[in-house]
């Protein structure tokens, strides 16, 4: 499980006026299937095309807050990875 600081989190605005937490893992040696930041473990769901991602991505994060979940965006090369919280 990769440790993630708080501090190193932005924001990423996938829909107008959807946001999500992101960090960029752009020079991480690996991808994590599982990551933690502060208090909340997330795990990895699935991955999608930075240019392309709007076709499932953003119902896939409605779904999961209706769920109870939370999302984070990871971003490494070219690819956005949504990772998310138990309910």
């Amino acid at each position: 499980m990769l440790q993630i600081d708080p501090i190193q989190l932005g924001t990423l605005e996938i829909e107008h006026d959807v946001w999500i937490p992101y960090i960029d893992l752009y020079d991480a040696e690996f991808l994590p299937t599982r990551i933690k930041v502060a208090n909340d473990e997330y795990a990895f769901q699935r991955s999608a095309p930075v240019l392309g991602y709007g076709a499932f991505l953003p119902a896939d994060i409605r779904a999961a807050r209706s769920a109870g979940k939370k999302p984070i965006i990871v971003e490494r090369e070219d690819r956005y990875y949504l990772f998310l919280t138990p309910p």
